[in-house]
């Protein structure tokens, strides 16, 4: 098998060294089964790396068997050189298997779960949910951020809502709980988002350009463009919305 790295770009490494590995067999290729895009095979080379890096490290913050010790490093070690390639950083696996060491806790403060991300669904009087455009990806998505020590869920969202937008807010139900890989909001975080349908009791919309680029009321049919991620919570979120007596939704 040969694999060739022809760009240093990152989409552009991992897609020479994944195209080079399936043309190893013509039966890989004539498989049966469902066919992914490229863009999605990468994606989920991504997933895989960053679960096989938490068992890794999950298991290294229990293990007391050396045996057990040297399986979970060497599992950190194809972890660390599957990312390697694609930030064009080959030659720093020994700083990256230190820096992931340090991250590893002892007993239940080190098993790796995924973060916690909580946004509002904030609808006016016509029925159009309040987006923001985020300053990072230039992406629309409902206001929100990580979770955050000695706050509730709803204590988070209120308090981003009016961070980002100016409006304050008051959170009536969970909506949703969606997992960050399987609607494409990240390749490399994991994280769990929850949804809460808020409704707005008082002040002005104004984004805060330090938070987003732009906020606004739109309705189902004339969403903005790009929408985060894959896109699909728009229409989940519009359609829980307008079933108030379905229980929340959950990936």
């Amino acid at each position: 098998m040969t694999l060739v790295i022809r760009s240093q770009n990152s989409t552009g490494i991992i897609r020479d060294t994944l195209l080079s590995s399936c043309l190893v067999s013509d039966q890989v290729a004539a498989g049966h089964g469902e066919v992914l895009s490229m863009e999605e095979w990468i994606r989920k080379l991504a997933e895989w790396q960053a679960r096989l890096k938490a068992l890794a490290q999950s298991g290294l913050a229990f293990t007391t068997s050396p045996y057990e010790r040297e399986r979970y490093e060497q599992i950190l070690q194809v972890a660390a050189e599957m990312v390697l390639p694609a930030i064009g950083a080959s030659d720093q696996l020994t700083e990256l298997l230190h820096t992931w060491a340090k991250e590893i806790g002892s007993g239940p403060a080190g098993y790796v779960t995924p973060k916690v991300v909580v946004n509002g669904a904030v609808f006016d009087a016509q029925e159009r949910l309040l987006l923001i455009q985020r300053l990072d990806r230039g992406t629309w998505f409902l206001p929100g951020g990580w979770a955050e020590v000695g706050l509730s869920p709803t204590e988070v969202v209120v308090k981003e809502i009016e961070e980002e937008t100016g409006l304050k807010a008051r959170a009536k139900r969970l909506l949703a709980v969606l997992d960050g890989f399987r609607h494409r909001f990240s390749i490399s975080i994991p994280f769990y988002c929850l949804i809460y349908e808020c409704e707005a009791d008082s002040g002005d919309l104004r984004p805060l350009p330090h938070e987003c680029r732009d906020a606004g009321f739109f309705p189902a049919d004339a969403l903005p463009q790009p929408l985060h991620g894959d896109g699909r919570w728009a229409s989940l979120v519009f359609h829980f919305h307008s079933h108030p007596d379905l229980p929340p939704y959950s990936d």
